[in-house]
């Protein structure tokens, strides 16, 4: 085989891996609470129940937990989900704020343990009296999971 024939053939391998390499989204359907999102195709679910659904990733984990508490709505959201965070015994927060998301409302917390980046995501169904808690974890200085951790937050959302 000559140099430019040995050259062309590992450009091919290179391009094929780098595609096998590409991930595809693909959404989750969270049955037992009609909740949705949409995660890499390198998670593969660890727990599916009603209690609770986690599934790990390339340098990911995500989990997703229901919790009743009438207490708990949109103007207390911010304070239970920091009191999740401090149960966690982050080392600092960095970031807290409200969000909304497709219909759900809701806050964040975002902090680090351990060169651990975690994030912790409240949010209540204003239609239901299940609330639910989400939690994503992934290397400090890992800026492409940060991504798409902010990817899997903006995806969840109720089945409509």
């Amino acid at each position: 085989m000559t140099n430019p024939s040995k050259i062309i053939l590992t450009l091919l391998s290179f391009i094929i891996i780098q595609k096998s390499w590409t991930q595809q989204a693909f959404d989750y359907e969270w049955a037992h609470h009609n909740i949705v999102f949409t995660l890499k195709a390198d998670f593969k679910p660890v727990t599916n129940t009603a209690d609770e659904f986690t599934a790990d990733g390339d340098g990911m984990e995500f989990g997703i937990f229901p919790f009743s508490d009438a207490s708990v709505d949109h103007s207390n959201i911010t304070a239970y989900t920091i009191h999740i965070a401090k149960s966690l015994e982050l080392e600092q927060l960095d970031d807290v704020d409200i969000i909304e998301l497709n219909g759900l409302k809701g806050s964040y917390v975002e902090g680090y343990k351990e060169g651990t980046r975690i994030i912790v995501l409240g949010f209540i169904d204003p239609d239901s009296d299940t609330n639910f808690f989400a939690t994503i974890t992934f290397g400090d200085k890992d800026n492409v999971a940060e991504d798409e951790a902010v990817e899997i937050l903006k995806s969840i959302r109720k089945k409509e």
